[in-house]
C-alpha cells in the first residue's frame, strides 16, 4: 500500500461528517458551518499541544453540544 493512497483515505475519512469518538468536531463544524476536516485538524492540534485541557474541553462539549440549539 502506498503512502499516497493511505493519506487519501485518511483525508476522506476526516472529511466525512460521521462521528469519530464522540463526534464533537463534526458537531462543532455543523453548528458553525465550518469544514469538518479543518475542525478536526484544529482539535487534534489542541489535544497534542495541551492534552489535559484539550480532552477536558472535548468531553465537556460532547455533553453540551447535543443539547445546544443554534438560534440564528
Amino acid at each position: 500500500m502506498s503512502s499516497i493512497s493511505s493519506m487519501d483515505k485518511l483525508i476522506s475519512r476526516l472529511k466525512q461528517p460521521k462521528s469519530l469518538i464522540c463526534g464533537v468536531a463534526a458537531m462543532t463544524a455543523d453548528k458553525f458551518n465550518w469544514s469538518c476536516l479543518w475542525t478536526r485538524v484544529v482539535w487534534a492540534a489542541l489535544v497534542l499541544m495541551n492534552p489535559a485541557m484539550g480532552l477536558l474541553i472535548y468531553f465537556v462539549l460532547a455533553l453540551v453540544l447535543p443539547k445546544w440549539e443554534r438560534n440564528f
